[in-house]
Parts: structure tokens; sequence; C-alpha cells
């Protein structure tokens, strides 16, 4: 391509996980950093903004400053394949009218995914729950922690900046208001190491993730009258993957998330 793709990072507080990036020669990499002190690199260039209110708000500016044609977002803790820009140019020029491409980054067992399957139904399903390994296949969401987006799409479509802080799910909200076509891609490959610096406690991340469930209920199933079914299904769903390691979260902060008010959110 001769257009480079940009790489866009949003971090906060972890300025020893960007130390470990290697950024490309071939393509400019974009920090956003929320710290309190800026990170310093001469490979890349850092956006120091501690007044930015959470994530979809640095990706919205790094959005803003990028100029390429495409754009991919990672986490400041993963790490993509050494040929992930290429492979990414060769999967853009296979299907000019995919708007985002992305790798499988999370897999869940057998028993996980089913339980997922038949309880997140209607606009509460999301099929990176069913993922059992590196595919190739259309999806509507991608995972948040590594994908690739045309950039004038997805400025269009931004990142809703009422959700402040453990903005858990923006990803899955951005997608579903994101027109066009998405895709898996199996030589896409990346790994999230899933630092714990600065990760939500399992009562705080119980009560993102129901507070959430609610979230995407009234904004995109609204028209739905199943959608109050789904949803307390969706938050069963969510109670059996709280039990698993990777997503722990306390059964009172899930509890709490489902009943009482969204602290992230601020009202129109």
């Amino acid at each position: 391509m001769g257009n480079p793709i940009a790489i866009l990072i949003a971090s906060r507080g972890r300025h020893s996980e960007l130390a470990q990036h290697r950024w490309p020669a071939s393509s400019p990499t974009l920090i956003c950093d929320q710290s309190p002190a800026p990170f310093e690199t001469d490979a890349a260039q850092v956006l120091h903004r501690p007044d930015l209110s959470g994530l979809p708000a640095a990706r919205n500016v790094l959005l803003h400053a990028s100029d390429t044609e495409w754009v991919v977002f990672l986490d400041d803790d993963a790490e993509p394949a050494a040929d992930f820009l290429e492979q990414l140019e060769g999967c853009i020029a296979s299907d000019p009218k995919v708007v985002a491409w992305g790798p499988v980054v999370e897999t869940r067992g057998r028993w996980l995914r089913r339980a997922h399957r038949l309880l997140q139904l209607g606009t509460m399903r999301d099929p990176r729950r069913l993922t059992a390994g590196p595919a190739d296949l259309p999806t509507r969401a991608l995972f948040g922690c590594c994908f690739a987006v045309r950039r004038d799409v997805a400025l269009h479509t931004g990142f809703d900046e009422r959700r402040h802080g453990y903005a858990l799910g923006e990803d899955l909200d951005f997608f579903l208001r994101l027109p066009g076509r998405k895709r898996f891609a199996q030589n896409l490959r990346c790994v999230h190491h899933e630092s714990d610096a600065g990760r939500a406690s399992p009562s705080e991340r119980g009560h993102a993730k129901t507070a959430f469930l609610r979230w995407i209920a009234r904004r995109h199933g609204g028209r739905n009258p199943a959608t109050l079914l789904h949803l307390t299904l969706a938050s069963v769903a969510a109670l059996c993957a709280g039990t698993q390691a990777r997503e722990y979260a306390t059964v009172s902060g899930i509890y709490c998330g489902l009943t009482g008010q969204d602290p992230f959110v601020q009202k129109r």
C-alpha cells in the first residue's frame, strides 16, 4: 500500500508496557498517554492528554490526529505478530468492501461457548464470546485490543465519550454502530498480555459488566420487546463468565451493576 497504516495506542499509567513495544519504522505510531507524566520515546508521537476522561475519548483524539486511510488500534499490552502489517495489507487488498479487520485474540472452551450461545440473544449476542480459535469469517464485532479500521468510517462513527474511566465494552458499542462489513482473519495474529497494571478489581469489573449490558439493551435493543428477557439471560451468562480466571468478577458487583446507576455515563 502506498499510504502507510498508522498504529494508534491509548494508554494510562502503563509506561513499562509501552517501553516493551517495538514500533515498525514503516508506519507512524501515535500514543495518547493519559498518565500524569508523559511517556517519553523517540520512536512514536506521544500526545500527552491527562485531561481526557477515558479510553473512548483517547481513541477519538488519536483518530483526529492521524491522517492515514487505515489505522490499527492496539492496547498498550497487546503484541501483534511481526508480520501483522504485511498480512493486514493483504487482507485489505483482498476485499476492499470490508471496513474493519482483526485477529481472534481470545478463545473459550466448548461449554463456556455453549453457555454464551444459549444465553446471549438478540442485541446482547457478542460473537467474540463464541470463538474457538483463529478463523476467517464475518463478524459483528472485533476484539478491541487489536483491530484495523478504515479511518474515515471510524471518524464518522466515533467512540462514545460519555463512557468514562473503565469503559468496559466500549469496543462492542463502537462495532455495533460501525457501518459496513467486519471480518476476522486467520493470518492476523496478536497476543494480549492482559497486564495487571491499572486493571479494575473483581467488584468493579462485575459492576461494569452488567452496567454495560444495561447500556447495550437501552441503546441497541430498545425496539425489540424481547430485550428485557435477553438482558436477563445475558446477565446469567455474565455470572457464568465471572467464575473464569480471565474475567473474574464478584457476584455482588454483577448484581450492583444490573440494579444500580451506571457510574461512568453522563446523562444528556
